[in-house]
């Protein structure tokens, strides 16, 4: 009798910084011991990075095994009313496991951009809304195919959406049987609940406040003003999807087909909402109590899975979508003693390691080692082509372009499986790493509030990360050879469309204009980018 293939439970935590969990940090004032007790049970990687500094390309490219900057998002993230990022024709981790004989579901934050069914216009009379008093750009960022922000954003998301139709490419089209949760993150309208392919209740009122701060700890309550489902309560909604996710794994353990829950938790991105029964529990807060919350929910699922007794049958990864924000208030952190993103420089959004250096843990009882840990450098669009791997996937050529098998390091071998790896910032500007010299090719450390004309994209710093992992030493005047051979691999898996080998593939279009900035460091731009301009 063929054995059953593992099942898999994939939390994404959403803003967790690399310095959040315990079993990271050693001086971190959080102790999330229910987290710590994953690694603990399994292996922790210490080098382990999202494709992107910002959720909605890390999202992209966890799930597609493909960097997000190849996508039609270039910078920045999609609105909540966006319709989707991922292409209709590309393969996701969730069809690949689909067709393994997966059961699959998806609860939780989405944020890659629905197939949304439009209205003729913005209906501000439903809304009592005074269209004088509203900016409407006629193109917009998340519509007709443009992504990007330049070309502008309406100041009230969400009105132009027929509710009551059915969401026509989504997570069902993406490879998931299942799905409930919200268009995107707790801070961005719509705030309503989907299953499905259906928005569960219309919205029917405004709420949230205009420009709202994302950067800083001005606003760690607030959400971004948008239309809201009458019912839509943000303080419940993590508690919502975390009850969801217990009841699916009662559900789909009484099956014979193994299964995959893809857990994109709305914890610990702002708004900063913890339950009364973790308020003050931290001490050092409400973002403290916030990341409590969050491991108390890792502990709720361990101990569902034991009481299954499906853990040891089940492969459990833990990680997050990107740095910490600025919504946590890392002034006020570090007066406590407690640094998001530990001895690493930078947050949420940057180049730097801060940005998508995560707290990733992975426990397999059946082949990874409890307690074990991995220096190696991996990155979270590994995953699709791992779980290929062990479940016998066969993949096409087009698919998983950056995706390396890190099964060899799950089993313990003590050997790198990366030459490179590819980061992106919240401006879209790069920078390539090759065992400890890391290339930022973006000035200031690219961050979202930094896109316009005039933001420069060229080789800004070199940092040698095995002597200088806070990145506080540049060296790039020192090792011009270096720098030519880094920036010739990056730009061959530019132009090639893939890092891994294979036949050459397509990078998508930035529209409208096909303009590229984040390259204009390459040799040959302007010819590079003809292909997009016609």
């Amino acid at each position: 009798m063929e054995q059953k293939k593992p099942n898999v439970v994939l939390i994404l935590a959403d803003d967790l910084g690399y310095g959040d969990v315990s079993s990271f940090n050693p001086d971190s004032k959080i102790r999330t011991e229910n987290i710590d007790a994953l690694a603990d049970a399994g292996m922790r990687f210490t080098d382990s990075h999202a494709t992107s500094a910002l959720c909605t390309p890390s999202r992209y490219g966890l799930l597609t095994g493909r960097y997000n900057w190849r996508s039609r998002l270039k910078s920045f993230v999609c609105p909540g009313d966006s319709e989707p990022v991922v292409e209709e024709d590309r393969r996701t981790m969730a069809q690949m496991l689909q067709e393994q004989g997966y059961q699959t579901a998806a609860v939780g934050k989405w944020h890659l951009g629905l197939g949304w069914q439009l209205k003729g216009g913005y209906d501000f009379e439903k809304f009592g809304l005074d269209a004088e008093e509203f900016h409407v750009p006629g193109t917009r960022m998340g519509r007709d195919g443009i992504f990007d922000p330049s070309v502008g954003l309406i100041d009230l998301e969400g009105l132009d959406i027929d509710y009551s139709k059915p969401i026509t490419h989504g997570p069902l089209q993406m490879g998931f049987d299942y799905f409930y949760g919200t268009p995107a993150s707790l801070d961005q309208p719509p705030f309503v609940y989907i299953e499905n392919d259906r928005v569960l209740e219309e919205p029917a009122e405004i709420t949230g406040v205009p420009g709202l701060d994302r950067l800083g700890a001005s606003q760690q309550t607030a959400w971004q003003v948008g239309v809201k489902a009458p019912h839509f309560v943000h303080e419940e909604v993590p508690a919502d999807m975390q009850n969801k996710v217990l009841e699916l794994i009662d559900q789909f353990s009484d099956s014979d087909r193994p299964f995959f829950l893809y857990y994109p938790v709305h914890l610990v991105h702002g708004p900063i909402l913890p339950l009364p029964e973790f308020q003050g529990l931290s001490g050092i807060g409400g973002y403290g109590d916030w990341v409590l919350q969050l491991d108390a929910y890792v502990g709720q699922i361990i101990d569902k899975l034991r009481e299954k007794g499906i853990f040891e049958d089940t492969i459990f990864i833990f990680t997050s979508d990107n740095g910490a924000s600025g919504v946590a208030d890392f002034s006020h952190l570090l007066k406590m003693g407690h640094n998001p993103s530990y001895h690493f420089r930078g947050k949420k959004s940057d180049i730097w390691e801060g940005g998508h250096r995560e707290p990733t843990i992975i426990s397999y009882p059946r082949v990874i080692r409890s307690g074990s840990s991995s220096n190696h450098m991996v990155s979270l669009s590994d995953l699709y082509r791992t779980l290929a791997e062990l479940t016998g996937a066969e993949l096409e050529d087009h698919e998983a372009e950056d995706s390396v098998s890190n099964l060899p390091i799950w089993k313990g071998r003590d050997e790198p499986v990366r030459n490179d790896i590819v980061h992106s910032s919240g401006n879209g500007g790069l920078s390539i790493r090759r065992g400890h010299w890391k290339l930022n090719l973006v000035t200031d450390g690219g961050s979202m509030d930094d896109i316009g004309p005039d933001v420069s994209f060229k080789p800004s710093e070199l940092f040698d990360l095995s002597r200088d992992v806070e990145e506080l030493h540049n060296v790039i005047d020192q090792h011009p050879d270096i720098i030519d051979s880094l920036m010739n691999d990056l730009e061959e898996y530019v132009k090639k469309g893939r890092s891994t080998p294979g036949e050459r593939q397509q990078n998508e279009r930035n529209h409208p204009t096909g303009d590229w900035p984040q390259l204009e460091w390459m040799d040959g731009y302007e010819d590079y980018i003809a292909q997009f301009k016609e």
